[in-house]
């Protein structure tokens, strides 16, 4: 079968990415054509500028489930590695979107370009794609606030803990998961015992405390409550050390050890501090489950 396709990275799937897709489906569906992402596992300046780097709002898996859900029939993920970053842009047009997509039509983003030195531009696609009697559009940007809902802008607000604003701009609430490991039972010598999560280091985690949605994604029974998040160095305790997500579950008593648990971000309670003692820790902790309780 033929397809309708777009391309990207399409981190975070936010409403920018869903208004593109839900145009991709409605347009794929009235041709009786395929729906088709190609869907880069990093965004290529990330590649070409790696000081420019930081944790994607969601993995590549995350991505391709989220568009999945949304309908798309094919999703095809792609490595954007040094062999992907050197191939020219009329190469990756025939083999990628030609040959092994069979594309009938192409639909992308304004600031849309490919292949090596982003010469597969908004101007090339429409003179090739005329000239093959293939279907090309542009979306517009989606804008919220007068600014372009981004990737980019929606990391610089997770970064800072904005994740209300963040979750608006996704369409959901920003999201981590993980399974629970063995932690060094601090949280419950405080009387706040907590599950740590094995996120990895390139999924983006907003530091500070949150409160939070938990719930079990493993399938071995059904778990959702509300729980307070911390996610830093427990500069109190370890200075300066790796990230750890922890999580306290409200109302909860119970072993989590081998579950995998998602956090969904729903509001910010306080940054990550040092406290003078573990006594004025203890003090905060209970303050924060009062309010991650509201």
């Amino acid at each position: 079968m033929h397809s309708l396709v777009t391309i990207g990275t399409f981190d975070g799937v936010h409403r920018g990415h869903q208004r593109l897709v839900r145009r991709l489906l409605a347009d794929a569906r009235r041709l009786a054509l395929r729906p088709t992402v190609v869907l880069f596992d990093r965004p290529p300046r990330f590649f070409f500028h790696p000081e420019t780097a930081s944790p994607l709002i969601t993995t590549a898996e995350e991505r391709k489930e989220l568009l999945q859900r949304m309908g798309v029939a094919s999703v095809r993920v792609l490595p954007f590695n040094r062999y992907m970053s050197r191939v020219p842009h009329a190469r990756f047009f025939e083999e990628y979107i030609l040959r092994r997509c069979r594309a009938r039509g192409l639909l992308v983003g304004p600031d849309f370009a490919f292949g090596r030195g982003r010469k597969g531009d908004i101007a090339w696609l429409t003179q090739t794609c005329g000239l093959l009697g293939l279907r090309f559009d542009v979306m517009p940007i989606v804008r919220a606030g007068g600014l372009k809902v981004g990737s980019t802008r929606i990391r610089e607000l997770l970064l800072q803990g904005e994740v209300r604003e963040a979750a608006r701009l996704l369409g959901r609430p920003h999201s981590v998961q993980g399974p629970v490991t063995r932690g060094d039972g601090l949280g419950r010598a405080l009387g706040c015992p907590t599950a740590n999560l094995a996120v990895p280091e390139t999924k983006l985690a907003p530091p500070g405390v949150y409160k939070v949605r938990v719930s079990a994604v493993d399938g071995r029974g059904r778990l959702e409550r509300p729980g307070a998040c911390n996610v830093g160095v427990r500069p109190t305790v370890a200075g300066v050390g790796e990230r750890r997500v922890e999580v306290h579950l409200l109302g909860f008593s119970g072993s989590l050890y081998g579950r995998r648990l998602k956090l969904e971000f729903l509001r910010r309670l306080r940054g990550e501090r040092r406290f003078p003692s573990l006594d004025a820790l203890r003090e905060q902790l209970r303050r924060d489950l009062r309010a991650a309780a509201r």
